[in-house]
């Protein structure tokens, strides 16, 4: 009996094959690596600085990359050997972490490495996604990206919420701790290449890219990207579904400087124990995400956006309501019927915002998925591929925009009350979308 591509292998089988299980565990171990600096960077800056601005900062030094040098690394990856990138990208984050060594109180200094790292990182993706059909046959191919997909999950959860607090925990953020942490990190990139190394060659000789093929391969990126822009907007639920891809994508990047400032101002908590109060969102997504597929064979994917994108709102605004010490959204609205004193002692504030957080992640999936299977449903399937790229490219230029103001502006007026401002966005966006659905519901039948 022959195996088709739309029914995948075990997981088990697929490990059997060397190759796949070395790059596999070359990804697990440099996405937890990965993850780990993003969220150490962000909280040495919030350590030392104790401005959201800086953090800020921080962030933009990590996405930046992506936007200027995102699309042309895949282009350069494909006139070039996979195993050697994987390789030297990999020695090359090795060494651009240890220059974090000679960044003490140096903060331009401080994001131009992170700047350098995170450029360097946009080679790896696009070449170890290539290499994936070289290593396994076609029938294997499902279970493989079903399973790098989780890795990418699990492994932000470790850096996250396991490898980075931990090692700040025990050695702190000053100069002694950011060296053990950072040479942590180097070792885990020099392994990651050893494994690589050992991958088979590509099976054809790649071509070099001469000066005249790369200004045509950019002429032609630059034309298919304006293609997808075309068909984007001129399909109205394909442009709608784009518009709420880019809000949740730029959520998330406005609040990642928000969460370290939230955990010490708010919370009064240490900024790396930001990562064990707020994990509960990710837990959230993963619920969501597990919860889809029941949900939608029940509600149409436009309400659940809807439904998502509303009480995403209203739990921003409710998180904004907290209050060190307690919540009025929990104790002054209680304490009308009762005497919340045991609850207040019962009920700390922590657990209300990992509830709070948990929420949070719900509605990021009941918004995302549904959106993102709106998008594949609606393009055509020959220009996906430049589709999801201006997708990729705006998403991360409207990421960009409000992280250049959003820390300046938590200094000025306080976190909280930016957070309240994003969820009253969230949800007047929410109440334009679900107006809109009324309106094309009301046409269609009339």
């Amino acid at each position: 009996m022959t195996t088709d591509a739309a029914s995948p292998l075990p997981v088990r089988n697929i490990l059997k094959n060397r190759y796949f299980l070395l790059l596999w565990m070359a990804q697990a171990v440099t996405q937890v690596a990965q993850n780990a600096v993003g969220f150490v960077v962000m909280v040495i800056v919030q350590d030392h600085t104790h401005s959201t601005t800086q953090t800020s900062c921080a962030v933009l030094s990590f996405i930046t990359p992506s936007v200027l040098f995102g699309i042309l690394a895949g282009v350069l990856v494909d006139r070039a050997d996979k195993r050697m990138v994987l390789v030297a990208t990999n020695l090359l984050r090795a060494g651009a972490v240890l220059g974090y060594f000679f960044t003490d109180g140096a903060f331009a200094l401080f994001f131009l490495v992170t700047f350098i790292f995170s450029t360097i990182s946009q080679f790896f993706g696009p070449a170890e996604i290539a290499a994936i059909p070289m290593l396994v046959r076609r029938d294997q191919l499902i279970t493989a990206n079903s399973l790098f997909q989780l890795t990418v999950s699990v492994s932000q959860l470790l850096g996250f919420v396991l490898l980075a607090p931990l090692v700040i925990k025990f050695f702190g953020t000053q100069a002694f701790g950011v060296r053990v942490f950072f040479s942590i990190i180097a070792a885990i990139y020099v392994l990651a290449a050893l494994m690589v190394w050992f991958l088979p060659p590509d099976r054809e000789k790649p071509k070099p890219l001469t000066g005249e093929e790369g200004s045509t391969l950019v002429r032609g990126v630059l034309e298919e990207i304006g293609q997808g822009w075309r068909i984007i907007t001129g399909d109205r639920a394909t442009w709608t579904s784009v518009l709420q891809l880019t809000l949740m994508s730029t959520l998330l990047m406005a609040l990642a400087p928000l969460a370290t400032a939230f955990a010490e101002s708010v919370i009064r908590v240490r900024p790396e124990d930001a990562a064990y109060i707020l994990a509960p969102a990710g837990l959230g997504v993963l619920v969501g995400t597990l919860a889809m597929p029941g949900l939608a064979r029940r509600f149409a994917k436009g309400t659940l956006i809807n439904l998502g994108l509303v009480s995403m709102g209203l739990g921003l605004m409710a998180l904004a309501a907290v209050k060190t010490g307690g919540s009025y959204l929990l104790y002054n609205v209680v304490g009308r019927i009762m005497d919340t004193a045991g609850l207040h002692q019962a009920v700390g504030l922590v657990p209300i915002v990992m509830v709070l957080a948990f929420l949070l992640g719900l509605e990021f999936a009941s918004v995302n998925i549904p959106a993102q299977t709106v998008l594949q449903e609606r393009c055509p399937p020959s220009f996906r591929g430049r589709i999801f790229a201006v997708w990729f490219v705006l998403s991360n230029v409207a990421s960009i925009l409000p992280l250049i103001f959003i820390g300046a502006v938590a200094d000025l007026i306080g976190v909280n009350k930016v957070i309240l401002l994003i969820g009253v966005g969230i949800m007047l966006f929410g109440l334009a979308s679900v107006r809109h659905d009324v309106e094309e519901r009301i046409r269609a039948v009339g």
